[in-house]
């Protein structure tokens, strides 16, 4: 085997619960050049990683045949998928991917007959591995354990989900931005935002937390990035406990390694959660309730929930952070 592709479409976070999977294909079959279609800027800091050797766009155009059914899928893209000896994808239930799913025939036509085809897969030569919300597993690991079923029928050597969720940095790469390097590697991280304003804890807490870290004798940094922008302008007029700094929009890898770095993580279900957790960092996520099951993050990681993110308090928070500092938060 020479070269596998792999799908995983969406957002940081759910390009990072596939990270377990990815690094379990890498472990399996360290020769093998894995290639990502997902979202570019998030694939290159796995790429950075050494978890994947190249990434294509899912926004380019040539993929959309394989996700509707409507349209032919044309010789090139034939000819191109033909070129990897795999083609995987990790999917939720409600992305359309039975769209992809019914690409079988059309993908590897050549193939057909030689055996059955899974009704999960486009062919014998792929595989889509597709979220069970009843399996009562976390959307990682749930993804993690059909893909070392999957490579356990191939004769491929397995490895326990504990070696395979974290994000391995790489120590050559130099630093991207002088704000997050002024942050002391001791320092508490706090990123208030998420892709979905319901997920969000509302900002005026986090504030109040970070007062009482900075009363405390605890210094740390604020963190937002393009899915905060709503917030920002307030945030501009607010002035920060000492010793604390707002780190506006830090470049994706110099951000994961501040957060390899850090000493605490705080923030909403979202995918910079999702990279603390890979990142190693000790974890508070804030959840709604019905999401915890499915996207809880991995790692040293523990999660407060209530039906509605804003219905966790300060004083909950504090003391899980207290936990986790080992000492209590005045």
């Amino acid at each position: 085997m020479k070269s596998i592709l792999l799908f995983r479409l969406g957002g940081l976070g759910d390009l990072l619960v596939a990270l377990p999977s990815f690094n379990l294909l890498r472990r399996a079959f360290p020769g093998v050049r894995l290639h990502l279609v997902g979202r570019s800027d998030y694939g290159e800091l796995l790429r950075d990683a050494g978890v994947i050797d190249g990434v294509f766009s899912a926004d380019d155009t040539v993929w959309a045949p394989l996700f509707d059914e409507t349209r032919p899928v044309p010789e090139s893209l034939r000819a191109r998928l033909a070129d990897y000896d795999l083609v995987l994808g990790w999917f939720l239930q409600k992305t359309g991917t039975h769209h992809f799913l019914r690409r079988k025939s059309d993908v590897s036509p050549s193939s057909m007959g030689k055996m059955e085809p899974s009704p999960l897969s486009l062919g014998p030569s792929s595989r889509a591995f597709i979220y069970d919300p009843d399996s009562r597993l976390t959307v990682g690991r749930f993804f993690f354990d059909r893909t070392a079923e999957f490579i356990s029928g191939l004769g491929a050597s397995s490895a326990p989900f504990e070696e395979c969720w974290p994000l391995s940095l790489s120590a050559n790469r130099p630093a991207e931005g002088r704000s997050s390097r002024d942050v002391l590697p001791s320092a508490v991280v706090i990123h208030p935002g998420s892709g979905s304003p319901k997920k969000c804890w509302p900002i005026e807490r986090f504030l109040a937390v970070m007062k009482a870290l900075q009363d405390d004798g605890r210094s740390g940094a604020l963190v937002t990035g393009e899915a905060e922008e709503r917030m920002e302008a307030g945030l501009r007029g607010i002035p920060f406990p000492a010793g604390w700094r707002w780190l506006r929009r830090p470049g994706l890898f110099e951000l994961a390694r501040l957060l390899r770095s850090g000493a605490l993580y705080l923030g909403n279900d979202s995918g910079v959660t999702h990279l603390a957790a890979a990142c190693g960092a000790e974890v508070v996520a804030l959840f709604r309730k019905d999401l915890e099951a499915a996207w809880s993050p991995f790692g040293r990681a523990v999660v407060l929930s209530a039906g509605e993110a804003a219905w966790i308090s300060v004083a909950d928070v504090l003391a899980a952070l207290s936990r986790r500092l080992s000492r209590p938060v005045r």
